[in-house]
């Protein structure tokens, strides 16, 4: 009896063992809809009204886990859908946002897979309107990059996600870096598709944000795009003022060109905190150099109120002034404003996070 009282006690404590030895593992994920008007969305001035997904943030789902490996090790994985929380849909496959495992440590992060650009991540903290999934520099930083990368490439989603990469990031005091190399995987075209991409951040008084991302044409390994970024920003007590100049240039003969692009973005903008308010005050400016009229200015006036940690409702308003000759590449909108036009959007959602 007593030898089985032990028995028991030893498996007892061999479960409990391996239960500590699992991955702990998250759900977690956002829901972002809301209403938005655009005043303008074609040449003959159509107006459209739309419930609207991912008004300041992509609506996702997603699984996270770490094991600690002793030693200061350990190892994570993470796995992030896009939703379409309008239609329920996914965009892209199932995990197009990231899919990758590693190891992290005293000497930094190592990851493999699909996962972030650390171009983009540099960013976040001086973009004006922070990245935000609808009316900031996302927009343009994504957009002249789509050139030479799509959501069909294996190595480059639009310059924001990575696939078939390897990455290392680290921080360093108020420095923070991150270097990612995705393998283009094309065979026979010599690279065709792969991506170099670097960022860092200083966060300390003012911050400060650098990147580089150079991405070779899919369909050929001839023309690369190539972005450059710097940002600043600044706290003032319950004020802080950020800014950004992002450069992209590609080479001609990248596809979705057809011709070599030159474009400039900068934006400049101011936050004020209170109470539960953000309310944000931003002008972005794009030009594409390389182009006859393609030069886009727009203005954007917007609230974020926090009922709780996790639920943000907010309203935001833009007036974009497009240029005859404006594209897709100098906007930071995901409509289009109409070129030769003055156009308005309008949306009010809410953002819950768990």
């Amino acid at each position: 009896m007593k030898l089985k009282h032990s028995l028991i006690a030893l498996a007892a404590l061999a479960a409990v063992s391996a239960a500590n030895a699992q991955s702990n593992v998250t759900l977690y994920g956002r829901v972002d809809l809301g209403y938005q008007y655009t005043n303008k969305t074609t040449a003959a001035g159509d107006g459209l009204s739309e419930l609207y997904n991912g008004g300041i943030a992509p609506s996702i789902w997603g699984l996270r886990g770490t094991e600690d490996l002793g030693s200061g090790l350990s190892a994570f994985f993470n796995l992030e859908s896009h939703i379409n929380a309008d239609t329920g849909a996914t965009t892209g496959g199932l995990f197009r946002r990231q899919a990758n495992v590693g190891v992290k440590g005293a000497f930094g992060s190592v990851a493999l897979g699909r996962q972030y650009s650390p171009a983009l991540l540099a960013h976040l903290g001086t973009d004006p309107r922070g990245m935000k999934e609808q009316l900031s520099g996302l927009y343009p930083y994504a957009l002249n990059q789509i050139q030479a990368a799509s959501p069909a490439s294996p190595s480059s989603d639009i310059g924001v996600f990575l696939g078939n990469a390897v990455s290392y990031s680290n921080s360093f005091g108020p420095v923070n870096v991150g270097a990612a190399y995705a393998f283009g995987e094309q065979a026979g075209r010599g690279g065709a598709g792969k991506v170099a991409s670097l960022g860092a951040s200083y966060t300390g008084p003012v911050t400060v944000s650098a990147s580089y991302q150079q991405t070779t044409n899919i369909a050929a390994a001839t023309g690369d795009v190539k972005q450059y970024g710097l940002g600043a920003a600044l706290p003032l007590g319950p004020v802080k003022v950020k800014g950004i100049y992002l450069h992209t240039k590609s080479d001609a003969g990248v596809v979705a060109a057809g011709r070599e692009t030159k474009v400039d973005v900068w934006g400049l903008g101011v936050d004020y905190a209170f109470g539960a308010n953000t309310v944000t005050l931003a002008y972005y400016q794009g030009k594409d150099k390389k182009a006859a009229d393609d030069k886009t200015k727009t203005l954007v006036l917007s609230d974020d109120y926090a009922l709780s940690k996790r639920t943000t409702l907010y309203a935001q308003v833009a007036v974009a002034d497009a240029n005859a000759g404006a594209s897709s590449l100098t906007s930071i909108s995901s409509r289009q404003p109409v070129a030769g036009e003055k156009t308005t959007t309008f949306g009010v959602g809410v953002k819950h996070d768990f």
